[in-house]
């Protein structure tokens, strides 16, 4: 897809124009509501990404390929300022989830590879057009940001996890040592870059002012959900919540770093117990956490990958959401499942905690500690219409993470960053390069 970027702009220190800012992200995310908040400004000097937020343009057959193995929506607001390089989400949706076989081969090195593809081809548009400031996403941002310090441009660091150091601490699994030694290296150099972080979480951004001290700019700034697409539908009914078995949801990749192991076993637990319930999951499962599972197998759902149009209705046919993740920046499915009027229990690692006010909208428990977990799952097998009764308070709750407001937070946070004062140019150089 080709759309212009390119913009006649007068002088950085200009007063009588707006900034043009550039947001780039290798896959989509949250990244198109950002550059929409930045779109309503008219901020939005370019959105590199690598979804396409317009099928139509890609032609025929492409158009389409991408529909079919894409759950991401077109955005058409953002089309004439979009550029795409979709180097990232083919290599993801080839190797990662098409090609099981591949996986006996170590593929993190080689999609942390697309990553750096990316990053150069935003520096060469970077280099080739004026930009006030540049947002770019971790592990894709160090490229970009040199080439948008070289112009003087200031550098948001979009950072959708926690610091490395504390994801490090709470996970065992990653790419070969060697190599992450380069992906930390890589990381650290672009927080050093970076004038400010945006975390999604004040869990997330609290791990940032943990590791990198207190002088470098970090905002929290909570992810949205559409709050007129995720809803109570009418079929949630209190003679339908209260039905039995008691109906568990978990969406998102099913893997030990999401906890879904702990999930298993609380389920083998609570079967054992002679409890009747069920889990739901809209998603990919780790099918080595299954081994042995036949009695947790038999009570579960999988409704594979689901689009966004599809996820109200799946979400809203359960009672009760379970994120016990080791670690989570934020959770996005946290507000989707509340704003269905789902409540949720959540471990204490994941970012969206917030959202939660236990025992009113559901709970929070230590993460990798099955025991609580157990006890709450427990509780609202036993308490089904107690849980039910949840479901308005975990409404009202994503109300207040709906993504206008996101938006507007992130609005604010980019005028702050731009009138803040840039770093010395020989602290810039300091930091030099890497290959």
């Amino acid at each position: 897809m080709r759309a212009q970027c390119e913009h006649k702009s007068t002088s950085v220190h200009s007063l009588d124009r707006k900034p043009r800012i550039l947001i780039a992200h290798p896959s989509r995310q949250h990244s198109h509501q950002a550059a929409l908040a930045l779109l309503e400004a008219e901020f939005l000097g370019c959105y590199a990404t690598g979804v396409p937020v317009s099928y139509g343009e890609l032609g025929v057959p492409w158009s389409a390929l991408v529909r079919r193995f894409s759950t991401y929506e077109e955005v058409a607001a953002l089309r004439e300022l979009t550029r795409v390089n979709m180097v990232g989400p083919v290599f993801n949706r080839l190797f990662a989830r098409y090609l099981p076989g591949f996986a006996r081969f170590d593929i993190q090195p080689l999609h942390y590879q697309t990553y750096r593809v990316f990053d150069r081809w935003v520096a060469e548009l970077i280099a080739r057009d004026h930009f006030d400031a540049v947002i770019a996403y971790e592990n894709s941002a160090l490229y970009s940001f040199q080439a948008a310090k070289k112009i003087g441009a200031k550098c948001i660091l979009d950072a959708a996890s926690l610091h490395r150091v504390e994801a490090d601490r709470r996970l065992e699994s990653g790419p070969p040592k060697a190599y992450k030694a380069r992906v930390d290296l890589r990381k650290d150099r672009e927080v050093m870059l970076a004038d400010c972080i945006f975390a999604t979480s004040e869990l997330a951004a609290e791990s940032y002012r943990a590791n990198i001290g207190s002088e470098k700019c970090v905002k929290a700034i909570p992810l949205g959900v559409d709050t007129e697409r995720f809803k109570p539908g009418v079929e949630q009914t209190s003679s339908h919540m209260a039905l039995q078995p008691f109906t568990f949801i978990f969406v998102g990749s099913g893997t030990g770093r999401k906890g879904f192991d702990f999930i298993l076993e609380s389920m083998e637990r609570l079967l054992l117990e002679g409890l009747s319930l069920r889990l739901s999951v809209a998603g990919v499962i780790d099918r080595s956490l299954l081994t042995g599972r036949e009695r947790v197998l038999n009570n579960t759902r999988e409704y594979g990958m689901v689009s966004h149009n599809e996820l109200p209705s799946v979400l809203r046919s359960a009672q009760c959401l379970l994120l016990p993740s080791r670690v989570d920046a934020f959770g996005l499915v946290v507000p989707e499942a509340m704003a269905c009027g789902v409540p949720a229990i959540v471990s204490d690692m994941v970012g969206a905690k917030e959202l939660i006010e236990e025992g009113h909208n559901g709970f929070i428990v230590p993460s990798e500690n099955p025991d609580v977990l157990v006890d709450r799952m427990r509780w609202c097998i036993c308490n089904a219409t107690s849980v039910h009764r949840m479901s308005t308070a975990a409404r009202a709750a994503a109300e207040r993470y709906s993504w206008a407001n996101y938006r507007r937070r992130l609005l604010s946070a980019v005028r702050e960053v731009l009138s803040a004062r840039s770093e010395p140019r020989d602290e810039v150089d300091r930091i030099g390069r890497i290959t």
